[in-house]
């Protein structure tokens, strides 16, 4: 069911529209940040399901949370980046399907914070639910 969310909630973020563009830099392929401007990374943390039933062909309660870091460099103001977190949590409203799974809240955006010291990242968190 992981695979399935992953593939969705990426799927969702490409046909996210903004401009100027802003590159994906999708999980698992090595890609380098551009050296100015803004970019996007994408991860998907799943928590264990519920499944409290005895039956093995019940459903499943799928749980978790979507998070994309928006990042920036040193030197090119918050704003910029602040701007496209928040255009991202509009993007994945509350209730937005990605596969079988619902955004399930508001998504949160995360205080700013440093990585390696040439590059930047807002945090944004989007928490599912669905039953599989």
């Amino acid at each position: 069911m992981s695979t399935e969310i992953l593939q969705a909630a990426l799927e969702r973020l490409l046909a996210f529209d903004y401009t100027p563009p802003v590159p994906v830099l999708w999980p698992g392929l090595n890609q380098v940040p551009p050296q100015t401007g803004l970019w996007i990374e994408a991860s998907l943390f799943p928590n264990e399901p519920q499944d409290d039933t005895w039956d093995a062909t019940q459903c499943a309660l799928d749980r978790g949370f979507f998070q994309l870091l928006v990042g920036y460099r040193p030197g090119a103001g918050e704003k910029p980046a602040s701007e496209l977190a928040d255009a991202l949590i509009a993007w994945f409203a509350k209730g937005t399907a990605f596969g079988d799974v619902r955004v399930l809240k508001r998504g949160t955006r995360g205080p700013s914070f440093v990585d390696d010291g040439n590059k930047l990242f807002i945090p944004v968190t989007l928490h599912y639910i669905g039953l599989s």
